[in-house]
C-alpha cells in the first residue's frame, strides 16, 4: 500500500503541474491573439485617419 501512495501522490503532483502549464499556454495564447488583433487594428484605423485627413470631404478649398 504504500508503494500506492506513493505513487498516487506522484500522479496527482504531475496532473497538477501538466494542468498549469496547459492554463498558462492558453492564456499566453490569448494574449498573443489578442496583441494580433488590437495591432492589426490599429494598423487598418491608422490607414484610414490619414486618407480622410487628406482628402477633406465637403470642406472649402484652401487657398
Amino acid at each position: 500500500m504504500f508503494h500506492h501512495d506513493i505513487m498516487q501522490s506522484i500522479m496527482h503532483e504531475r496532473g497538477r503541474e501538466l494542468r498549469a502549464r496547459a492554463a498558462a499556454e492558453r492564456d499566453a495564447r490569448l494574449v498573443r491573439r489578442a496583441r494580433e488583433f488590437w495591432a492589426d487594428r490599429a494598423e487598418r484605423f491608422a490607414v484610414r485617419r490619414k486618407v480622410q485627413s487628406t482628402c477633406r470631404r465637403g470642406a472649402a478649398p484652401v487657398g
